[in-house]
């Protein structure tokens, strides 16, 4: 006699193989969202670290008005404030999605409508920006010589 179809033994072969299988791909989506979002704190860790270079080549005082999902900053030299446009500085824009969940200067939070204010000593020490794009967030925070790192 011969049987048609599929033993039991059989059956729960393949429904393991498809769950290891689901498991593996499940995981594999979720590693490039990280990837992405640490790529675009990275971002804007780099253009804090820009600002305060600029205001120490410059000799100028840059002054930055941080909104939740973007940054304007003007530029005081010579007694005058100029709009620096940041498009000049760098080449990649607010990244998709990201938000400023709270800023401190010196373990302080900073006020409502406070700038931000880079310094031509490069003394910007102090400054740490939570960012987050709604699923993920991070620390971007500065060191006494003005660069900005990146800290989860």
């Amino acid at each position: 006699m011969s049987y048609k179809g599929f033993t039991l033994i059989e059956m729960i072969i393949v429904i393991v193989i498809i769950a290891v299988m689901s498991a593996v791909v499940t995981l594999n989506v979720g590693a490039p969202n990280y990837s992405r979002f640490m790529g675009g704190v990275e971002k804007l860790s780099s253009t804090m670290s820009i600002l305060s270079d600029e205001a120490i080549f410059t000799s100028s005082v840059i002054s930055c008005d941080v909104d939740t999902t973007s940054l304007s900053c003007k530029k005081y030299r010579d007694g005058e404030w100029n709009d620096l446009q940041l498009r000049r500085l760098v080449s990649w824009g607010w990244p998709t999605g990201f938000k400023i969940v709270r800023i401190t200067v010196n373990g302080v939070p900073l006020k409502d409508k406070q700038p931000i204010r880079f310094l031509p000593s490069g003394d910007n020490g102090g400054i740490s920006i939570e960012v987050t794009n709604g699923e993920f967030s991070a620390w971007i925070d500065s060191d006494l010589s003005g660069r900005f790192k990146v800290a989860n």
